[in-house]
Order: structure tokens, then sequence, then C-alpha cells
């Protein structure tokens, strides 16, 4: 028997399940999706579902794969799953589930190619045309069903789409835009710029509190469905809850998330490529110059340059690239046949889903990985819960395919997004486009004061955390004291102890409910 529990994920584009029959279920899933399936098998019977938390079970026991793939890339890698027990459907291949006898049959379906057409001769106007009318088609098509909201910092991602939607007379679209108090100049020039486009905007203000902290951390098992690595799930948080809270179901919501990862790489991958061209013994002195300088816990220009030699002395490529941290073997540690096995793994996975071109397989990794599932994971989850539909346009196949033959315009190695950039600056003042941008990243030293945080970082620190196997509890102690004295922390070794204070308490309140629930559990007995 096959069990099969969904929401709407699977309305999500390119995401195809046929049953049959009660004995065969046939799934496609693009790489890039935000939704994620799952599945638990035994000798009966077979349950899949996009809720992660809906299959774990009090007894299951925790992947060391998967927790390693977490701590370093931000997001296990498929097939795992954070348990040994469940598995993750592969997303870019065709999976079919069987029973009787119960069995899962994969077959990778074609990569995304580029398109049809010569790609290199295109003129730059060509190449905005191309993308815009991908972006026009995602915006009138979700309009026909619901007015839409924005999640709008008035950067290049989302600038652009409230460009198109004021272009094409979209002008009951609302911008919401998240402030990070009175002094945020991106949130200012945000406004400025919806102004100029003549859309509504509305402004939600961080209050400084650290509630948000709270709020993510306190219920991180009942608001997410996977453990995903990203600080910014902190103000993402607070904005998504507020545009449920005050626009309901009756809008479709858009988010930039995947830009970056289609548009702006190209550049990033020479220069990774050409870290990787120096002899192994260099990169090997500067990874261990690394650790045993402590440069972990200091801002400098040696930390920036032997961070990059360790993660390129640690990985392949595109896997160096878009490692989260160059903390393994420092801050958590796991046998080396598992951190083997998992690069093995990804780089299996990223093969059969990016072309065959080198210079692509960066954007195809940090699309499918990093975009899909990390970025996404911050709002995906919330808004499915809310059943609102959560577009992420730069994430659909066929702008993939767009990003890829992108790779071979005139541009892309000179300026990340210089496609995006030029297509924006045809709707608002240049320089509201060609300038330097801040991430949306919150005021993480004045969010780690959170009484929250810090009753969740001492669990860490005494070895109460399900990671505790995994972890070095020196280093998080001295963290945890740089922390109390206020000293500054390279952003990596931030984003590392974020992710473990966050998967720590994700896979602690997802294990409790499965304890309590168990016995109403709906996945096969």
């Amino acid at each position: 028997m096959i069990h099969t529990q969904w929401t709407s994920a699977c309305s999500d584009m390119g995401i195809l399940m046929q049953q049959e029959d009660e004995h065969s279920l046939r799934v496609e899933i693009p790489s890039t999706t935000a939704s994620q399936f799952y599945y638990r098998t035994n000798d009966e019977c077979i349950d899949v579902t996009d809720d992660l938390r809906k299959l774990v079970r009090p007894s299951d026991t925790l992947d060391e794969r998967a927790i390693y793939s977490i701590l370093q890339f931000g997001a296990a890698i498929p097939p795992l799953s954070p348990w040994k027990e469940i598995g993750r459907i592969v997303p870019g291949r065709n999976t079919t589930f069987r029973d009787n006898p119960v069995r899962i049959e994969e077959a990778d379906f074609p990569r995304d190619q580029v398109l049809d057409q010569d790609c290199r001769s295109l003129e730059l106007d060509q190449q905005i045309v191309i993308v815009l009318d991908a972006l026009d088609h995602a915006l009138l098509a979700a309009r026909q069903r619901h007015p839409i909201v924005i999640l709008f910092s008035g950067g290049i991602d989302s600038g652009l789409l409230a460009a198109r939607a004021a272009a094409l007379g979209l002008q009951d679209t609302l911008l919401v835009n998240y402030c990070f108090g009175s002094d945020d100049a991106e949130s200012l020039l945000a406004e400025q710029m919806a102004k100029h486009l003549g859309l509504s905007f509305h402004r939600i203000q961080d209050d400084g509190s650290g509630a948000d902290v709270e709020e993510v951390l306190k219920n991180a098992g009942r608001d997410y469905r996977t453990p995903f690595c990203d600080h910014s799930a902190v103000p993402t948080g607070k904005l998504v809850r507020s545009v449920i809270g005050t626009y309901g179901s009756e809008y479709a919501m858009f988010d930039g998330t995947g830009a970056d990862g289609a548009f702006g790489l190209f550049g990033r991958s020479r220069q990774w490529q050409k870290l990787h061209s120096l002899p192994s013994g260099l990169r090997g002195i500067g990874s261990f110059g690394y650790q045993l300088f402590r440069l972990w816990q200091e801002n400098s220009k040696s930390e920036y340059w032997l961070r990059l030699l360790r993660r390129a002395s640690q990985h392949r490529f595109p896997l160096s690239a878009i490692a989260q941290n160059p903390l393994d073997g420092i801050a958590y540690h796991v046998p080396k046949q598992v951190s083997l096995e998992v690069e093995s793994m990804g780089i299996s996975w990223l093969h059969s889903i990016s072309p065959e071109d080198p210079h692509l397989q960066l954007a195809a990794a940090d699309l499918s990985l990093v975009c899909s599932g990390i970025f996404a994971q911050k709002s995906k989850s919330l808004f499915a819960a809310s059943d609102i539909d959560i577009i992420y346009p730069y994430l659909s196949p066929e702008m993939v395919r767009i990003a890829f033959s992108s790779g071979n315009w005139q541009g892309a190695d000179q300026e990340a997004k210089w496609l995006l950039k030029a297509a924006l600056a045809r709707h608002v003042p240049a320089e509201m486009v060609y300038r330097p941008k801040s991430g949306f990243v919150a005021p993480m030293s004045e969010k780690f004061k959170s009484e929250a945080f810090h009753t969740a970082f001492d669990k860490v620190c005494t070895g109460e955390s399900p990671l505790s196997p995994f972890l070095e509890e020196r280093f998080f102690k001295a963290v945890r004291e740089k922390l109390t004295k206020e000293g500054l922390l390279p952003a990596q070794t931030i984003n590392l102890v974020w992710a473990v204070i966050f998967v720590s308490e994700w896979l602690d309140q997802v294990t409790s409910a499965a304890t309590i629930e168990s016995r109403g559990m709906t996945v096969c007995k």
C-alpha cells in the first residue's frame, strides 16, 4: 500500500505526482523546487509526504551523514534526511514507488539545458526580453487568481519584480518591506523605489527586542518542515508572519529568492576554479594555518584568505564554493569516511542536474541546494501552513534554463546580475540600481543577546543538544564567552553558531512532538 499526504506543494511549477492505482506512484520534482518530499518504507507499505515531521518516530536514529551535510552545507544533500529511517525524493530525478513487493525505482530525467537558440551572440536588449518574458508570465498567471504581494527589499531581484508588475499595469500590487531600524538605508531606498514605480509600500519594523529570535527558536519544530541553516530566518519569520496576518490567502506572494544563484555567480565560478588550480599542498597549508591560529574568532584578511583555502582543501568544486563555513574538524566532526561519502553523494547529484559545462556547475549547485534548500525554506513552511501561494519565479524551470543559457551571454563574467541590473535600470533611476547593496541580514550581535538564544546555547555548551555527539564543546564554550564579552566574530562563525542552535532546537522539538503523537501518527505501521 502507498499512502500519500501533501499540501498545495503539488501546485509548484514543474512538480508531477501521478498515482495510477494504490500500488504505484510516480514523482517528478525539478531540481530547484522549494518543496521537499520524503518517504518511509517497510515490507508492506510506503508513506510519502511533503512534511518531513509527519514521518518521524520517537525511536528514529539521527543520520550522521545528513547532520554533517546540514552543518557544512546548510541543508541535507538529497536523498538524505536527518533520520536514517526516512529518505528524501531526489530533486531532478524521476522516482517511482511500487508495492507488492515494496520497491523504489529512480532514473534521471533530462537535465535543465540551455535554450535551443545560439545564445552567445545575443545583444543585451535581446537578453533582457527573454528574462522579462518569463517574469511577466509568472506575474500575470498569478494575478489571474489573486492580487500580488511582493516581499520587497528594494534590491535588484525584488525590484525587478515590482518594476514589471508596474509596467504590466498591476497597480494593486503591494510591496512589503522589512526595516531593521530608523537608520536602515536599504528600507528608505526601497520606499523611494516604490514611490517611483507608483506601487503601494508597507513597512514592517524590527523593534530590536529579541522577541523575533524567541519566536523562531521556541517554535522551530512547529513552524518549519525541515532544518536549514540561515540566521536571516529571524527577520524573514517576522516578515512572513506579519504578511500572513495582514493580507491572508486572498493574495499571491512573490519572493525573489534564486536570482543570485541564477545570474550572479558566473564570475565567482571562475575565481573558485582558479583557487582549485593552486597546488594541493598550498591549499593544505592554508587550511592548517586557519585552524592553528584559531582564525575563526577574528575578522581579518588572514581569516578571509585562509578560510577560502581551507574550504578549497576540504571539498571539490563546486561544493567548496557553497560550503557555509570552514569549521569541519574545528567546531564539529564526523568520521572521515562519512564526510567522503557525503562529498561523493553531493558531486554525483550535482553532476546529474547540471549542464556539462563546468562554468555552469556553481549556478546549478547554488540554485538547487542553497537557494531552494536553504533560502526558500525561510518562508516556504510558514506560507504552506497558511494556505497562501508563495511563488519563487527565479527558481522556475523556465528561468533556470534561461540562467544556464545566460552563462554564455556577453556580460556574464563582468558583473554579477548584470542582466537583471540592466533590466531594472530601464524602470528606475540608475543610482537605485548600480550601488553597493547590503544583504538581508539581521544585526546578529544584538539578536544574540536574546534570553531564548542564550538558553538554547547553554544546552549546546553542556552537551544537552541532539547534536552534541557531533560537536566540539570547547569551541562553543569559547564562542559563548566571546559573545558574552561582545567580541566580533567572522560571519561564517556566526552562521555556524546560529545553525547549531536552530537545528538543535528543531530536532529536539520535532522528536518530542513525535513522542507525544506517536499513537496517532498516520505513517505506515
